[in-house]
């Protein structure tokens, strides 16, 4: 680490220290001196609230407090490997191009299609790409089910796992299998990105930021560093002996990954995060495939809390991993934080109610502002560059009743059943986006008839003291704070277009077209997908019906042939779009590599150098 970095380090731990000094003190003068005895329940309630932000608080920066990375060494030659790519009913083109990238691993592997769906199509895609194909006679205890009954059939020492769309880099392995040179280690996990950045969980208008990324580029890096990351699943490369040693993967709970973690460090078993981007999926494209992997994640976490691998009782682990593991958990419980921030001053207004008592107004705002100020502040700086408030804030309010409802859980004995995210978008997508927002729609209005009545109160003058009075204009200001943050999500989702099957990927490469005369022209790709390409051209061009399209790839000349489906003028020049003709086994290969290997990767590493850059220019 440079004197920079040991620096800047030094200044974040400062930070934490005052913070935390101070919230302690915050938190204890709360309890004493502002509790509302003529409206307890409602004063104990903000407390709550406030209660879950200081926990929240504690334990990010226990995790966060040192995100420094120790690279392993190189691994050693000859290895037993297989790659495990679990199926249900993913389409066949996501399956092809993960399955291509698995292939392209450069260390010697067995990779295994696991078809949990029976699907002949998928037996005839591992038969082509000459891979294994394992299925079993049923999907009972889903994915984790279809691990474990593949790790009867196969004998490799070490297992990386792939979800169906998860497609991995070709120095995959090359990077992860030294880290098991140390014989505790069981897994190790790495971050999980993505191509699709048009999906709801990126930041609109943005590649550089994604919902998960405080966790993967953050929080897993910190734990790393407290022997207390958890496995995810995919990308990942799993030690076999130590998958065995506790019964396989987890099938007591729908979040089997976060259950197996647990397993494995009561065991006695370490996992280690590879912080580096070595492979690349699909994002829920959707708010509705957003709340299908997050109510799955969050009803499993429910389950893991009550039973005997609650974090906080379950045997042999550090005090450190009990802290790190119940974050997991304790993170959905947020949701209530945020909904208590919604009701109070709703209630507030349309009651006259306090939550609060004290003797000194100016006295709680002070000590509430800077309390308030400095978390987030510490939160901003552990962070580091990955903790955006008001970003954080709308997709809060997003999950908020998802997460509400996946707790009801804790006092359900209703089985739980495993669903697996949706890759792809339906057409009647826009009518469930839509049943998905419902709640926060109806939660607007009645924020927006708060303020209504608090607007009223005042031009009336029904208030019962100046304090009263200020009380009534910050409850209106943090509803009009809590509307524009709930506008502004539903803004971001009912916005988003969701037009093409298969996402197009912006890249330049240069193209030659050629009609059925004859006729050639030069042009650049603007973007392609897996079923056409747009090329702009500087000047007029006129091919129709079939053409040849030459595309100039870093791999090597690729030469395919589409229709026109349509061409248009685009500033002095024509912008063409071409629709691909039924692909050979290898254009298809070598179209995939170069969209689902090469690209993402030098996309994201485009993204991180241009985040670096504005890094430095705001720190001159």
């Amino acid at each position: 680490m440079g004197n920079r970095m040991r620096r800047k380090q030094t200044a974040i731990h400062f930070l934490v220290i005052v913070t935390g000094l101070y919230v302690t003190y915050y938190l204890w003068w709360r309890i004493l001196s502002t509790l509302n005895p003529d409206a307890l329940f409602f004063s104990i309630l903000l407390l709550v609230g406030e209660i879950i932000g200081i926990l929240d608080f504690y334990m990010f920066a226990l995790m966060t407090w040192n995100t420094e990375e120790k690279l392993p060494s190189a691994p050693k030659p000859g290895l037993s490997v297989d790659v495990f790519v679990p199926t249900y009913n993913e389409d066949l083109s996501i399956l092809e191009a993960t399955m291509i990238g698995c292939l392209n691993m450069r260390y010697p592997h067995k990779t295994y299609l696991l078809d949990d769906g029976n699907r002949e199509e998928v037996r005839e895609l591992a038969e082509s790409l000459k891979c294994g194909y394992l299925t079993r006679e049923d999907n009972r205890f889903a994915k984790a089910g279809n691990i474990n009954a593949a790790l009867k059939k196969t004998s490799g020492d070490f297992i990386a796992i792939m979800d169906a769309d998860m497609v991995p880099q070709p120095d995959y392995l090359e990077k992860t299998l030294g880290y098991f040179t140390d014989p505790k280690t069981a897994i190790v996990q790495l971050p999980q990105e993505f191509y699709n950045t048009d999906s709801v969980q990126h930041m609109k208008g943005s590649a550089n930021w994604h919902e998960q990324q405080l966790f993967y580029h953050v929080i897993q890096p910190g734990k790393n560093n407290i022997n207390a990351p958890f496995w995810c699943g995919s990308p990942s490369v799993v030690r076999r002996a130590a998958l065995e040693s506790v019964g396989g993967v987890a099938t007591e709970s729908i979040t089997e990954d976060f259950l197996t973690s647990i397993k494995l460090n009561s065991a006695g078993w370490n996992i280690k995060y590879h912080h580096e981007v070595l492979a690349f999926g699909i994002a829920p494209q959707t708010l509705f495939a957003f709340n299908v992997q997050r109510f799955r994640w969050a009803q499993g976490a429910m389950k893991i809390l009550k039973s005997r691998y609650n974090p906080l009782i379950a045997k042999n682990l550090t005090f450190k991993q009990r802290v790190s593991h119940f974050a997991a958990i304790f993170t959905y419980f947020d949701s209530y934080q945020k909904l208590i921030f919604f009701i109070i001053p709703v209630v507030f207004l349309a009651t006259g109610v306090l939550p609060i008592r004290f003797a000194n107004g100016t006295e709680f705002f002070v000590k509430w502002s800077l309390y308030y100020a400095l978390v987030m502040l510490t939160n901003v700086a552990l962070g580091r560059g990955y903790f955006k408030y008001l970003e954080v804030e709308k997709y809060n309010t997003l999950k908020m009743f998802t997460f509400i409802r996946a707790s009801f859980s804790l006092v359900s004995n209703k089985k739980q059943s495993f669903r697996v995210t949706p890759k792809t978008v339906e057409n009647t997508i826009k009518q469930k986006e839509r049943r998905e927002l419902k709640t926060q729609i109806i939660l607007l209005g009645i924020v927006f008839l708060a303020v209504a009545a608090g607007a009223v109160k005042i031009l009336l003058g029904l208030y019962r003291s100046p304090f009263e009075l200020g009380a009534m204009f910050v409850s209106i200001f943090w509803c009009l704070f809590n509307s524009l943050v709930l506008v502004l999500s539903l803004y971001d989702v009912l916005k988003r277009l969701y037009n093409r099957r298969d996402h197009r990927f912006p890249v330049q490469v240069e193209a030659r077209v050629t009609d059925g005369d004859g006729n050639t022209f030069a042009g650049h790709v603007n973007d392609i997908s897996q079923s056409g390409v747009g090329i702009r051209f500087s000047g007029p061009v006129k091919p129709g019906g079939n053409v040849r399209v030459e595309l100039a790839l870093p791999e090597g000349p690729l030469e395919l042939y589409g229709t026109v489906a349509y061409a248009k003028p685009n500033v002095g020049g024509t912008f063409l779009g071409i629709q691909f003709s039924e692909m050979t086994e290898e254009q298809k290969t070598a179209l995939f590599y170069f969209l689902y290997i090469t690209t993402p990767r030098r996309l994201y590493e485009e993204s991180i150098s241009t985040k670096k850059k504005a890094s430095a220019e705001d720190a001159i």
